[in-house]
């Protein structure tokens, strides 16, 4: 392991809470809204933007902005945000506005991965490597600063979503992030935790990804991707663990998160329909959905083409 950066250690040193809020698009909703209005849904994806994190510490209860997260990705291309999302590949830059806009404390690689199926093989198994110091110009991360790796294990965790993090790709897992969910996982209606334990099963901290409160909230995350996440480490902890564990935060985002309330509603056949959850298993991830109206597909449907 490469010695913690100087940057790094100034900007996470005594954090013990973080605060991550995810911006809203309106591009990108409206785009989708559009799609889903007129039935063709899947051209929604020709509005999809890179995300952007504004991450708060509620030091001292003023709600400071510590740290600002932007992704830089492929629109188009064959692992292209374009055709893949939310599984495309992609590169998360941390930087700390206060010290500078352009050169990063720390960024996240993660190749485009065949998602919400089974994780019976490597390329079915989220991963993520974690790097401390700025990305150079020619954009390719350096080994020399990798500080970890986070990968689901084979088969997902089984029932509950999991990940290991390592100092290095195939090392022994340091960390072991698992939700606190059987079966089904997402939804609006309540907080959803990611207890991590250590080698041992110690408690080493959680994510939290937090319900929506009140109507604006809830409003905004039916009509946007945008998700808000708290996460909570010991004060004495690793500056580096706690760095793979925030970057853990936004993988399980991209993983389990990116469509979370999605909301349809199609004028063309008069339906609305609203993910309620996500059912897991073994990596696989199925949206549950409930839906109303799209009447008149029945016997009226059958006489139509009888008369044609």
């Amino acid at each position: 392991m490469p010695e913690t950066d100087p940057n790094l250690e100034a900007a996470l040193g005594d954090t013990e809470r973080l605060i991550v809020k995810q911006k809203a698009d309106l591009l990108e909703a409206a785009v989708q809204a559009a799609a889903n209005a007129v039935d063709l849904s899947g051209l929604g994806s020709f509005g999809e933007q890179a995300n952007e994190y504004l991450i708060y510490t509620d030091e001292g209860g003023d709600g400071k902005q510590k740290f600002k997260v932007v992704e830089t990705s492929e629109y188009c291309g064959f692992t292209g945000r374009c055709c893949c999302r939310p599984n495309h590949a992609l590169t998360l830059h941390l930087f700390e506005p206060e010290v500078s806009t352009t050169s990063e404390v720390m960024y996240m690689d993660r190749p485009c991965k065949c998602g919400q199926c089974c994780a019976c093989c490597d390329i079915c198994q989220q991963e993520m490597r974690v790097y401390q110091g700025d990305l150079k110009s020619d954009n390719e991360p350096n080994p020399n600063h990798q500080i970890g790796h986070i990968k689901m294990p084979a088969m997902g965790g089984g029932f509950s979503p999991t990940l290991n993090v390592m100092d290095r790709e195939g090392a022994e897992p340091f960390a072991t992030i698992k939700a606190n969910a059987f079966c089904c996982i997402g939804g609006m209606c309540c907080d959803h935790t990611f207890e991590v334990t250590d080698a041992n099963g110690n408690y080493m901290g959680k994510i939290v990804k937090e319900k929506p409160e009140g109507l604006s909230q809830v409003a905004k995350e039916l009509g946007t991707d945008a998700d808000n996440f708290t996460i909570y480490v010991p004060k004495d902890m690793d500056v580096q663990k706690k760095a793979n564990l925030l970057a853990a935060l936004h993988l399980i985002d991209y993983w389990l998160f990116e469509d979370e309330g999605d909301f349809n509603c199609d004028v063309v056949n008069q339906r609305c329909e609203c993910k309620i959850c996500d059912l897991y298993c073994f990596g696989c991830v199925c949206p549950c959905k409930c839906s109303c109206g799209g009447g008149g597909d029945g016997d009226d449907g059958d006489e139509g083409g009888e008369e044609s």
